[in-house]
Formats: structure tokens, sequence, C-alpha cells
């Protein structure tokens, strides 16, 4: 069974997206095959590894036509990465989903695949939907990506009664593996100032992700940070948060 990783926070610009992709791509690097499913209709991981998809050949049809995800993964330039797409449709998903009993579940029955990946990591869309919901139910662990501001700990209780929720309702074996600190800098006030009030609420990576341009850049020349800096500083972050979530996954 793979192990499934959901990137989650309602609040946009908070890094999810980034998150995502760079623990994808990480452990696929690493020799483990790894599934990246794009929940987004704005489709911003999926731009970093493929040009534009059919909604048949997306997740899209995992939740209308609940085709599974094995048959509608993409291979990526990473041998051991594949990618479950996103189209500007998925935003009708919602809607669909509302009016069946079954619209919690679609997720996590498309993703049953034996032989399948090793890990699979979620992005989710910025808000507490059916998509996030169903990525929630489908998921083992969950990161929380936050921005060093006083909104992110009003968004963090909100995600953590969510997810207790979800835990009491449909999945009482989901964890969190920690808050993410995002695009921090560590010299101003702000970043010290919300850092032990979140850790009074959830774990929090030892790992930091600072601020960098080379983030923009990258994802400019669809790469990820292993390609275009791979001796960077920041891709050392991603690459000491890759180690903590292992750890962390090992000691359940």
């Amino acid at each position: 069974m793979a192990v499934v990783i959901a990137i989650a926070n309602q609040k946009g610009g908070v890094g999810k997206t980034t998150t995502a992709i760079h623990l994808a791509d990480g452990l696929a690097r690493r020799g483990s095959a790894t599934l990246l499913v794009d929940l987004d209709a704005q489709g911003n991981c999926s731009s970093i590894f493929l040009d534009p998809v059919d909604r048949e050949a997306s997740v899209h049809e995992l939740f209308r036509a609940q085709k599974p995800a094995r048959d509608l993964a993409h291979k990526t330039r990473n041998p051991q990465l594949q990618i479950l797409p996103s189209v500007i449709e998925l935003a009708e998903i919602e809607t669909l989903l509302a009016g069946n009993v079954d619209g919690f579940f679609r997720l996590r029955e498309g993703l049953s695949w034996p032989d399948g990946p090793e890990y699979v990591v979620m992005d989710c869309p910025p808000n507490l939907g059916l998509l996030t919901l169903n990525a929630l139910v489908a998921a083992n662990y969950c990161i929380l990506p936050i921005l060093a501001s006083r909104f992110s700990l009003d968004g963090i209780r909100t995600m953590l009664d969510t997810i207790e929720t979800v835990r009491h309702r449909f999945h009482q074996d989901l964890q969190v593996l920690g808050a993410l600190m995002t695009m921090y800098n560590d010299r101003t006030a702000i970043s010290g100032a919300v850092l032990e009030p979140t850790q009074d609420l959830v774990r929090v990576f030892d790992t930091r992700i600072s601020r960098s341009v080379q983030v923009e850049e990258a994802h400019l020349m669809r790469q990820t940070l292993f390609e275009y800096s791979p001796g960077g500083k920041i891709t050392a972050e991603y690459e000491a948060l890759i180690q903590e979530v292992l750890h962390g996954i090992e000691k359940g």
C-alpha cells in the first residue's frame, strides 16, 4: 500500500504547490516510485511536468467517471515520478460530488492501485471543499504549509478542526506530520512571533523553507529546484524536509 500525503491549507499563497512538487520529485529522486496528484483546478503542479492535457486524461475523470488513477497517470521526465494532472474543468467537480453519497470517497477508491507507487503526494486546492476533504479521507498523513503571519494561526486552527472531523467521521488513522513554515525569514520579528504559538497547536517541522526568487525562476523554466539549482540553499532545505518527512513516517 502506498503512503499517501496531503499538502493542505485552506489559504492560498502559502507554498502548497511548491511543497507538493518538491516532496514528490525529491522522493522519486531517492528511488521511490511516486505519484503526484494535482487537485487544484489552476493546474500549477501539472504545468511543471506536462503540456496541457485533455479532461479525459486528467484527475477530473477519476471523480466524474470513477476511472482509476493507474489509467490516468502520466509519466514525467523523472522516471520514478508519475503525475495525475489537473484541468480547469476540475472546478466543476464540487457540484457533481455534492449530490453523491460516495462523494467523500472517490479519490481514496481511485487511488487503489495494486503494485502501484510507494508514495502519493497530493496538492490540495486553497479551500476546504469536497476535493480537499477527498484528499484528507484518502491520506495517511497531512502536511500544513503556513506563512509567518497572524492570519496563518487562524487558518491552521480551522485546518486542525477539519482534520479532527475527518478522523472522527471517516478516517481515524489520519495523522498530521507537521506544519511547515514557508517563505521564512528568521531576521523578522513576525517569524519568531508566529512560530511559538503555532508550536502550541501542532508540531512544526525543524526545516524552514526560506523566501527565494529561485522558486519563481525555476517555475518559469518549468523545472523543479532539483533541476534548476541542485546546489542551492532552498534546494537543500527541501532535501532536509524530505528527510524529516521520512523520519516522521518511520516513527508513525
